[in-house]
Parts: structure tokens; C-alpha cells; sequence
């Protein structure tokens, strides 16, 4: 499933990290859980190394794994924005700012009318995302990856 452009940027990164790019996917709320499946999916086959955040996890525990497992991404599979178990997207930001965590980029599979689109680095429709979202998201982070090397020189 790995177009010829992905999997150069995969390369890229590799050669860049010295290894594949990490993803950290995570649910917004208990009703989310049945798009987890299909965005790590995905991103798997896509070349990412994934990581799934436990169900019910909160802000905290989420921001911690993250770190934990040294991810380059953390997405919230969001779609349900209106319940009461729901994970805010402003305390996972607090709690990465909280463990000097800025640096991870963290973005929203959801509904792209999300009330937090503009709060997050990248924003995809859960209901149509596909092979083309990822090569932006590896462009994306590849992007990040780069800068941060050119700062270190």
C-alpha cells in the first residue's frame, strides 16, 4: 500500500532518526473507539510504527505514553466532541507542555468542523482519510525533522 513517495520520505526519516516515524493514537471518548482500528491501520500500513493509547485513558496518562514510547506524533481520533468522557484536547496540550513535550506534533482525526481544529497541528476527516493524508502528514513531519536539524548545526 506504500506509494513510491512514501516510502522514500519513510527512508528519508530513517535516515534522518534512525528509524521509522512513531505514532501514538489515541481515542477522544469510549464512542471513538470503532475509528481507532482504522486510523492505526492505516498508519501502519502507511510504514508507521504504532502505538495505541489504552481505552478510557485520560489526558495525562495519554501525554506520558507518548513521551514513554518516544512517538513523533500523537493523533486524537475524535469525532465525538459532545461526551462526557471525551478527552479535551487543550488538557493534552497541557499535560505535554507539562512533561517539556511541545515538541511532539498532535493533531485530530475527526470531524473537520472539530471546535479544536485551529488549536492542533493537523486536522484529517476521519471519514475520508486515506494513503494521501499520510504522505502530507510525513511530508509534514518530515518538515519538523529537518528544521530541528538545521537548528542543531
Amino acid at each position: 500500500m506504500t506509494s513510491v513517495e512514501l516510502a522514500s520520505m519513510l527512508a528519508r526519516f530513517a535516515e534522518l532518526e534512525g528509524r521509522h516515524p512513531r505514532i501514538l493514537i489515541a481515542t477522544g471518548c469510549l464512542a471513538d473507539e470503532t475509528y481507532l482500528n482504522l486510523v492505526a491501520s492505516r498508519f501502519a500500513d502507511g510504514g508507521f510504527d504504532v502505538d495505541i493509547a489504552p481505552s478510557g485513558s485520560d489526558a495525562v496518562s495519554i501525554s506520558q505514553q507518548v513521551v514513554d514510547c518516544d512517538a513523533d506524533m500523537l493523533a486524537l481520533v475524535r469525532v465525538s466532541v459532545d461526551h462526557d468522557d471525551r478527552v479535551r484536547v487543550m488538557d493534552l496540550q497541557s499535560a505535554l507542555s507539562a512533561m517539556d513535550a511541545e515538541y511532539i506534533q498532535f493533531g485530530i482525526f475527526g470531524r473537520p468542523d472539530d471546535p479544536a481544529r485551529d488549536n492542533v497541528d493537523f486536522l484529517f476527516d476521519v471519514a475520508h482519510f486515506d494513503i494521501d493524508d499520510i504522505i502530507s502528514l510525513m511530508r509534514f513531519l518530515l518538515a519538523v525533522e529537518e528544521g530541528r536539524m538545521v537548528e542543531g548545526i
